[in-house]
Parts: C-alpha cells; sequence; structure tokens
C-alpha cells in the first residue's frame, strides 16, 4: 500500500499536507521603541506592542528605553517577561538606550545582561 496515513487522509511518501518545521524568523531584528512615563496604567498597551513585536518572529528583539522617563514596577515585570519568552523562543532578547536611572532600576532587577550599555560604576 503506497504512501502513508495522516489524518483521515492517505498521502504520497514526502508529501506531508502539513509543514513539520518550525517557522521561519520573518525579519533579524524588531524594534520596540518605549517613551515618556511607563506609567502602571500603560502597562496593558505596552504588553500589547510586545505581543506583536513577537508575532514577527524575530531572531532579536530589542526594547529602545531612549526616550523613557519612569519605569513603573508593572512595566519593569514586563520586560522580564518579555526576556523570559524571547529565550524561550530562542530569540536573543536587548534592552537599549536606558537612561542611567533606567539602568539601575534593571541592574537591581537582575537584568543586566539584557542590557546593551556598559555597567554602570558602582556608589
Amino acid at each position: 500500500m503506497p504512501g502513508s496515513l495522516v489524518g483521515d487522509e492517505s498521502v504520497a511518501p514526502g508529501r506531508l499536507p502539513v509543514q513539520l518545521r518550525p517557522p521561519p524568523r520573518h525579519r533579524d531584528r524588531t524594534v520596540v521603541r518605549l517613551r515618556g512615563e511607563l506609567v502602571s496604567s500603560k502597562a496593558p498597551r505596552v504588553r500589547r506592542r510586545l505581543l506583536r513585536a513577537f508575532a514577527r518572529a524575530p531572531s532579536v528583539m530589542e526594547v529602545d528605553l531612549d526616550k523613557v522617563t519612569y519605569l513603573a514596577p508593572d512595566v519593569r515585570a514586563l520586560l522580564l517577561a518579555a526576556a523570559a519568552v524571547a529565550r524561550r523562543s530562542g530569540a536573543r532578547f536587548v534592552i537599549t538606550h536606558a537612561s542611567p536611572r533606567s539602568q539601575r532600576v534593571l541592574e537591581e532587577l537582575g537584568m543586566r545582561r539584557l542590557l546593551d550599555a556598559p555597567p554602570l560604576p558602582g556608589p
């Protein structure tokens, strides 16, 4: 009997109806640029932006904090969760252009390895 049974339909060898490999990465790098005071009420909007960026399946997910003046705890938690999602999906996650204040906050949370900047001098 030629072919094989996939689901309820018989197919010829080498002609599977479904691709059995992970989806290709669409972009090398996806950048999410955040700005302003990222207070708790803005966390849902930041979450949606991160989810849209992950939908592009980037090899590198960059979060640019150049114009961010404040990071609320909710938003910090989102960045940490996004880094974990990126790691599980095989993407690299990096935070760029963080202000010295944001760098210190992120370093206190153990996120130093995600920053593209050199570590700040100690107190």
